[in-house]
């Protein structure tokens, strides 16, 4: 039998099933870097129990359920933890300052305003201003994914304004975002 849409959250206790299917969500988000939908489909996945015939899993993806569910995790799970200031220092200086978060903005609520506080943060502990940005460079797998990239720039765009992140105005040199392909 196909399972399209599972009923339920379905409880897979064999090492190997969860392997399967750890491997074909991850290349699933790796599609979804270029693409806006991806299929998993996993054959032999599991047994049905009671009438012993395999199960096998069919089912798209879109970029924008993948994103939605980032989204909601950043707000719901990251940014409470951050505000906890549960994060370690990373000097051993004892000032008290634990929060990777600026103290200085709002509480962030998405994945933009997320990474506007943490770079003003940044800014705040070397007393420099978002003007003093030549370049921000996104490595990494992350460095694909569309929503990080437009996460980054909206979040450098509420910091320094529009005219200085997409390179028309402020340091006149270019794009302050890139992606690591396209350093000079």
């Amino acid at each position: 039998s196909r399972t399209t849409h599972p009923s339920s959250k379905p409880t897979l206790n064999d090492p190997s099933a969860l392997q399967r299917l750890y491997e074909a969500s991850t290349t699933a988000i790796h599609e979804l870097s270029n693409k806006t939908r991806s299929e998993i489909n996993i054959p032999y996945l599991t047994m049905d129990l009671q009438t012993r015939q395999p199960k096998h899993l069919e089912v798209g993806v879109s970029r924008n359920v993948v994103d939605a569910e980032v989204q909601t995790w950043v707000r719901e799970k990251l940014v409470p933890y951050l505000l906890q200031g549960t994060t370690t220092s990373l000097s051993d200086n004892n000032n008290n300052n634990n929060n990777s978060l600026s103290q200085a903005l709002p509480s962030p609520t998405n994945l933009s305003t997320l990474f506007s506080s943490a770079i003003m943060n940044s800014l705040e502990c070397t007393s420099l201003t978002p003007h003093a940005l030549r370049a921000v460079i996104l490595v990494g797998g992350g460095a694909r994914v569309p929503l990080v990239r437009e996460s980054m720039r909206e979040g450098l765009v509420h910091l320094a304004g529009d005219a200085y992140v997409s390179g028309s105005g402020g340091n006149g040199k270019g794009r302050l975002i890139m992606p690591e392909g396209e350093m000079g």
